[in-house]
């Protein structure tokens, strides 16, 4: 049976292992870490200060966040929303599309629809929806309803004549000096599907009709010298090109022409898309790369693994490991260091030590590896020996998006660090 000292040490041990855990979590809201005070704002050199000026300085402009799956773009958006908010000049929606809508299905008018719903919102809990007048009031309640059945569709009953009940026939002195009160027929109900509800047929009503809503809303907050930011994430997770330019080509438009300022994340591959040149169509693109990696260049990773308190479990050169085999992927250094902490209290020590790293790598690369055809795999140990890629091939930039591919620079890819050594140990032992 265990002495009291030694339950103690082992509840203190434990207990150094779960705030640990709780601070590296990589799936926390990034809003979470933010309140924290564990983000990092300087990962990416304060990118997030560059799309906040440019919204502040030109309202009705447009930017694109453009960067792989977990690479902290929505940490820059909240970031940037914080900034604009402290300036207390501008109404700043943040609108997670995803959380509104299911993406398989998003169609033109989906992302209006969002932006009108809380925009609504947004002015009935500022100043200038507050004291209104009982026309103001009737008007605001009028245009809401007007955005939420653009979003969401309505039913109404609608009444029907019969058109096969006779009419009644009068001889001339007999006609009745008044009209019947009762019209034969019946009520249908009529339902018009929203924009936000799924599934999502193809609706053809053109955005115009909701513009005017819209605008209600807009000029009664310029009024209050208050400009209107929407920031849209999400949006990153269409990940084919084709389907980001289907949804907010119209949708954008619409929102330009509101003097909406936008700052939005968007999928990798709208980079390498072809057919149209994402740049010809914003006002600034922003692109986040993959942290370097090469020696004497991970100082910002192990910052962020510092803030989060990673020296509490692990020595600077188990930090540095932990560093490299992320590849400069935020969410895969945070993964990592978890992993780690978690090996490191199964093992039955007091810290993190290298093979503890080692172990979470693995299991970081088999997840990777799964599910790759031979196809990829080819393509990757090609890239892996020459440094060399074609990104014109859809299974090139499908790697790139789903994290297989990291992008350092317009001329430097390479394999994940966790996935290399998994490919070349898979040829050898095919």
């Amino acid at each position: 049976m265990p002495t009291e000292t030694e339950v103690n040490t082992r509840l203190d041990r434990r207990e150094r292992f779960r705030i640990y855990m709780q601070k590296l979590n990589p799936t926390a809201p990034a809003q979470t870490v933010i309140e924290l005070g564990l983000a990092s704002t300087d990962l990416h050199e304060s990118l997030y200060e560059k799309l906040a000026a440019r919204a502040d300085l030109d309202p009705g402009s447009q930017q694109l966040l453009v960067g792989g799956i977990g690479s902290g773009k929505t940490t820059e958006l909240l970031l940037a929303q914080r900034w604009l908010n402290e300036k207390q000049e501008s109404v700043c929606l943040f609108i997670d599309i995803s959380a509104e809508t299911d993406l398989s299905g998003l169609h033109s008018g989906a992302i209006v629809a969002g932006f009108g719903v809380h925009l609504s919102r947004a002015f009935r809990n500022s100043a200038a929806g507050k004291g209104l007048s009982k026309i103001d009031s009737s008007e605001v309640k009028k245009y809401t309803d007007e955005v939420k059945h653009f979003a969401f569709g309505k039913t109404e009953s609608i009444w029907v004549p019969d058109d096969d009940y006779p009419e009644q026939e009068y001889e001339p002195d007999e006609e009745p000096d008044y009209e019947p009160d009762y019209e034969p027929g019946h009520y249908v109900r009529r339902t018009t599907p929203g924009k936000l509800q799924p599934p999502f047929p193809a609706l053809q009503r053109d955005l115009k009709e909701i513009t005017k809503a819209l605008e209600f809303f807009i000029s009664r907050l310029r009024s209050q010298q208050l400009d209107t930011v929407v920031i849209f994430d999400g949006l990153d997770r269409l990940l084919t090109p084709e389907k980001f330019w289907s949804v907010v080509h119209q949708d954008f438009r619409a929102l330009r022409s509101l003097g909406v300022a936008v700052l939005a994340a968007a999928p990798l591959s709208v980079l390498y898309g072809k057919g149209r040149s994402v740049t010809d169509h914003f006002d600034r693109v922003h692109h986040i790369a993959s942290v370097s990696i090469d020696p004497g260049k991970t100082a910002k990773l192990k910052s962020v693994l510092v803030q989060r308190g990673a020296a509490e479990l692990a020595l600077r050169p188990d930090i540095e490991r932990i560093a490299k085999a992320s590849g400069g992927v935020l969410r895969d250094l945070i993964t990592l260091a978890r992993d780690a902490g978690e090996a490191a209290y199964l093992d039955g020590s007091d810290g993190i030590k290298s093979t503890h790293v080692r172990a979470a790598a693995k299991q970081l690369g088999e997840g990777y590896l799964r599910g790759l055809s031979a196809g990829q795999l080819k393509l990757l140990r090609k890239l892996a020996r020459d440094r060399s890629i074609d990104l014109s091939s859809e299974p090139a930039v499908e790697l790139l998006a789903t994290r297989r591919i990291l992008e350092y620079s317009a001329t430097d890819f390479r394999v994940h660090p966790a996935l290399e050594p998994l490919i070349k140990l898979k040829e050898e032992n095919a």
